[in-house]
């Protein structure tokens, strides 16, 4: 039995090293105490799960020449240096980079990076720092090593490890460059490319082999990215890609077999193609992302490698877009288990965590160059010293707002001050709370998503202050902070969080200016604290007036105060309190009253908390019409809203107006202010009247679909990126509970797809249809099937099964089940035209006396008329709004009906 045991022990052994023969002994436990992978995951030094929150160095190794503000004449670094040594002379240039490396990136840059939450940093090298071009070389194919290079990263290496972070060497120019994206590997394409020297790809293996000889101890290295975003037309699959990566990591496994390599794509880090079986087992994939959605879907093409592949990503490099796009996309990848470094730290602009700023004469100098003239030699060498001291840290403005928009939103949609402000501080327009775009602020625009959108949005169109969707410009108010809020659209707010230290009433001061007319209203804590607020033209965008709001109570405590422009198109500089008085003082008001997006309801507003109210406390006129209220009752979650209801289908066309003359609506002991026909703000949203045909853009709600331009006859939008699980709402209006036929207009991929149809107000199942492949993603082609709709108002829910569809429109029609309600012209009538816009006409033959009755879907008669035998018939409809309704026809003691549609464009 013992002899067994130990012959099936070595077998057991022989099959475990048999089958581990792609990893030689001594490398399996080479890394622990290292960062390292560990199938999809990294590991940290200690072996648990590690998603890396870094920033790279960007410009501080490798210029590039949109953050040197030189695109437009140097995009590389070899060109800006060039530009520099015609100015200023060799000498003074090499003195201009010394100071340029010792200001640009510090220590004191790594310790901030801690405190605010970091825990990498990526630093972008320039090989040059190394050693000499391969044209350069005294002796040709000797390396020529440069220790200044090597001693700047042993210093950023114990800065790194003195915080405890991990330091990512990242290849971001290697020799003859890896791009025809010159400025980023700062190509020069009048030599030889990193792809096309054998000698460039050798000074580039021989780099790496000394960088890991030097560092293969330190734990804190956390990683070496080979190559930065390669971008060259390689044949074969990139296999000219995959075997220089091979090549480098077993010539850097000679020397180096613990730390983990990153391996990036073709085409800047995206295009895997053609890459075989991994030939490490501490490898990453390192993908970059830019302008483009931040879905699951933008990142399937990676995590599916992932999956296959049983290996790590991560997310190498990223940035230059808004704080929303940061946010969602650092949520997105951190819930997927993939660590991110940001692009770059700093450099002038709002968008990095580090604003700096460029002098005057350095601006002339960069002018000087584009209109080829010659600048004083001195002048110019002040210039870029003083650029680079420009860029030292303490010389920075720390943009806060990127720091909470990467540190802080991925994790918390909660709000918080931008400024500790008190009552009664002035609070300035663009000192808006910290926080997410639907918390913080609402902007039409807060993200530019151009690579799937092809629209490019400028998110911040003053590109001052601070990085989210608002649109913060200089001010030139005599009272300022020196922004102002501007391009303000209908319907964006902006939430400021302050400290009341007791309960009072104040009167607002409001400074704004504008060209036209705006309108605001004001919520405190969530719920209306005035009523709107017209503000009239001042005379101009820059001509600035203030406008009082009187009695807007605020608590004691904690207040968030929030600007709603209903009206927008006025510039934003700030507010103040005046006036504090008791909130005993202050009347009980209906402040406003708005609709559902499709229920028949209203919501009212009330200045105070409401203690009583009853059905006869409200009445309604609709289209001038009186209309019997149901049932109102006071909000369980907001005792200063109440919920008015109706038994009548509200349409998104209806003027609604509400009157109070009662006194049965009470706030404690204090009775309701009295008024007659306040303007409801009709919110319904508009609805698709069966039969109709809505296309895919004129969605109620959706989740997770994007919209795209569509190629298919008529043209319009299409919806894409559909993902299992995502939804589309339509809003629709039958006429009768029943079997409705419904024809999807549906580009397939694959295949096949599947939509599955729901009741959405309910979230009901209801059916699921099977989209047929069309051969392409514009190749077009109709799917027929059926739908069960209750009478009235319907939300029907699309919601993908599967990927792989998109929709263009949808079109539903009562099946043809029945004849009822139709005027037949074998009884002499003929009824044109339907729809109808202005005037419906109905011709007949009867002999006898004609009592004609228009009634809408609640039955209420909207216009009736008796006509004498064999006269012409027209109803005037111009009064009637768009909707359906019937017609209802007595001749004798015939009754015929007919169902008309009023549609006005």
């Amino acid at each position: 039995y013992d002899t067994m045991k130990k012959n099936l022990l070595v077998c057991f052994f022989l099959l475990l090293m048999s089958s581990l023969e792609l990893v030689p002994s001594s490398d399996l436990f080479a890394a622990e105490g290292f960062v390292r992978a560990s199938g999809k995951k990294i590991l940290d030094i200690h072996g648990n799960n590690l998603i890396l929150r870094g920033i790279g160095t960007g410009n501080w190794v490798l210029q590039e020449g949109y953050m040197m503000e030189s695109s437009a004449v140097a995009g590389t670094q070899w060109q800006f240096r060039n530009k520099l040594v015609q100015t200023i002379g060799e000498e003074k240039t090499s003195q201009f980079y010394e100071k340029w490396w010792d200001c640009h990136f510090r220590r004191v840059d790594v310790d901030s990076m801690a405190v605010w939450g970091f825990n990498c940093v990526r630093v972008a090298m320039h090989y040059k720092q190394f050693t000499l071009p391969v044209e350069e070389e005294p002796i040709a194919g000797k390396q020529t090593w440069l220790e200044a290079g090597f001693v700047r990263m042993d210093s950023l290496l114990q800065w790194c490890a003195d915080n405890q972070m991990y330091l990512i060497l990242d290849m971001h120019g290697a020799p003859g460059g890896q791009g025809k994206d010159a400025n980023i590997s700062d190509y020069d394409s009048s030599k030889s490319s990193l792809w096309e020297s054998e000698a460039n790809k050798q000074k580039l293996v021989d780099l790496w082999v000394k960088l890991a000889e030097r560092y293969a101890d330190s734990p804190w290295i956390g990683g070496y990215d080979l190559i930065n975003e390669p971008n060259w037309e390689l044949p074969n699959a990139n296999k000219d890609l995959w075997d220089l990566f091979k090549r480098l990591t077993q010539a850097v496994r000679v020397v180096d077999k613990n730390h983990l390599i990153f391996l990036a794509g073709n085409s800047w880090g995206n295009d895997y193609n053609g890459l075989p079986a991994l030939w490490d087992n501490n490898i990453a994939l390192s993908f970059h992302k830019y302008w483009n959605n931040t879905d699951l879907n933008s990142l399937n093409f990676i995590t599916s490698l992932r999956d296959q592949r049983n290996v790590p990503i991560w997310l190498g490099e990223t940035g230059e877009n808004s704080n929303t796009w940061f946010s969602d996309l650092v949520a997105l990848c951190e819930q997927n288990n993939i660590g991110w470094s940001w692009w770059p730290i700093k450099k002038t602009g709002i968008n990095n965590i580090l604003r700096s700023k460029s002098n005057n004469d350095y601006k002339s100098l960069i002018n000087s160059w584009k209109n080829q003239t010659q600048m004083n030699a001195v002048q110019a060498f002040v210039a870029v010293m003083q650029f680079a001291e420009d860029h030292k840290f303490e010389n920075c403005v720390i943009q806060w707002d990127v720091i909470d928009a990467l540190i802080n939103r991925p994790h918390s949609i909660a709000t918080r001050p931008f400024k500790n402000k008190t009552v009664p501080d002035v609070i300035f327009a663009a000192d808006y709370d910290f926080g997410p775009s639907g918390e913080a602020y609402s902007d039409a625009n807060d993200a530019n998503y151009r690579l799937s959108t092809g629209t490019n949005v400028n998110w911040n169109e003053g590109w001052s202050y601070r990085n989210d969707g608002v649109d913060i410009e200089a001010c030139n108010d005599n009272v300022s902070n020196g922004y102002s809020v501007g391009w303000i659209d209908d319907g964006e707010w902006l939430q400021y969080t302050l400290q009341s230290a007791e309960a009072k009433a104040y009167s607002i001061l409001f400074r704004y200016a504008g060209q036209s007319e705006g309108k605001i209203s004001i919520l405190v804590n969530g719920k209306p604290a005035s009523k709107s607020i017209d503000l009239p033209a001042t005379g101009g965008m820059k001509t600035w007036s203030t406008k009082a709001i009187s009695n807007v109570i605020l608590p004691a405590g904690e207040v968030k105060i929030r600007i709603v422009f209903e009206k927008g198109n006025v510039n934003f500089n700030y507010f103040e309190f005046r006036a504090p008085k008791s909130p005993s003082e202050i009347g009980f008001e209906v402040l406003k009253s708005h609709t559902d997006l499709t229920k028949d309801e209203l919501t009212l507003q009330f200045n105070k908390p409401v203690t009583a109210i009853d059905i006869n406390s409200f009445s309604l006129k609709v289209n001038e019409q009186p209309l019997a209220v149901s049932e109102v009752k006071i909000k369980e979650d907001n005792s200063q809203e109440a919920l008015l209801k109706v038994s009548h289908l509200l349409l998104n066309t209806d003027v609604i107006k509400l009157s109070c003359q009662a006194e049965t609506c009470l706030s404690e002991s204090q009775t309701i202010t009295k008024f007659t026909d306040l303007p409801v703000d009709n919110r319904i949203a508009p609805i698709g009247i069966i039969p109709c045909r809505v296309e895919a853009e004129n969605y109620l709600a959706k989740n997770g679909f994007s919209f795209e331009e569509c190629q298919d006859v008529g043209g319009g939008q299409n919806s894409s990126y559909a993902a299992a699980g995502n939804h589309l709402d339509f809003f629709l209006l039958s006429e009768d509970a029943g079997e409705y036929d419904i024809d999807f207009r549906t580009s397939v991929n694959i295949t096949q797809s599947k939509i599955a149809m729901y009741d959405g107000e309910t979230n009901t199942f209801m059916k699921q249809v099977t989209l047929p492949g069309t051969g392409g993603w514009q190749n077009w082609k109709t799917q027929h099937s059926t739908v069960y709709l209750k009478k009235g108002k319907n939300i029907l829910r699309l919601r993908a099964t599967t990927d792989g569809f998109n929709l263009n429109w949808i079109e539903i029609r009562k099946q043809e089940d029945s004849r009822e309600n139709s005027l037949s012209e074998e009884k002499g009538f003929s009824l044109f035209p339907n729809p109808v816009a202005d005037v419906l006409y109905l011709n007949h033959t009867s002999s006898s006396e004609l009592a004609v009755c228009l009634l809408d879907l609640s039955g209420r008669t909207l216009k009736t008329q008796k006509y004498p035998p064999e006269t012409p018939v027209e109803i005037d409809m111009r009064a009637i709004q768009n909707g359906i309704y019937f017609l209802q026809i007595q001749t004798g003691k015939e009754r015929i009906g007919k169902k008309i549609i009023v549609h006005k464009n």
